[in-house]
């Protein structure tokens, strides 16, 4: 289950400031416990600011990935160090930096937007479906409405 960034700032609280066990907040609020654990670490490091929503999207240049990904792979640091490092709310960010490179070196790390940038198209992309979907539920119950007044009129003549 996706979880907001105010929803992992809130078991980081629950775990660091008001003492809930990092097994309470799992069976709790379903919060994987590595994932409650990175992020602790998150907010030891860098606090709220971490977790804040930025209306403006946030760019990760070539260059960055590049210095990350051999930051990785020369220095044998984890991903989980590495995320922190760059205040990124997810690790996997890094391992999938990391499998692009294995797959097809450094041409294919490119500019890219933070992953909130990807989920708003994905947003739109399903308003438009949904805009579609009711569209063609109101052709059908017009077309329902139709037949209806079409079958009584045809009983009407035969009877």
């Amino acid at each position: 289950m996706k979880r907001t960034l105010l929803e992992k700032l809130r078991c980081v609280h629950l775990h660091l400031d008001e003492g809930m066990t990092i097994k309470e907040i799992e069976q709790t609020y379903g919060l994987d416990r590595s994932a409650l654990k990175y992020y602790c670490s998150l907010y030891r490091k860098w606090g709220d600011k971490a977790f804040k929503v930025n209306v403006k999207r946030r760019k990760y240049s070539r260059q960055m990935k590049l210095e990350a990904i051999h930051d990785v792979i020369a220095n044998k640091k984890s991903y989980y160090q590495k995320a922190i490092e760059l205040m990124l709310t997810d690790p996997k960010i890094i391992g999938d930096w990391m499998e692009k490179y294995r797959k097809g070196g450094e041409d294919a790390i490119t500019d890219t937007y933070s992953r909130e940038a990807y989920k708003h198209h994905n947003d739109k992309i399903l308003e438009k479906e949904n805009k579609k979907l009711l569209e063609d539920l109101e052709r059908t119950k017009a077309e329902n409405e139709y037949l209806k007044k079409s079958y009584s009129l045809i009983l009407a003549r035969v009877s």
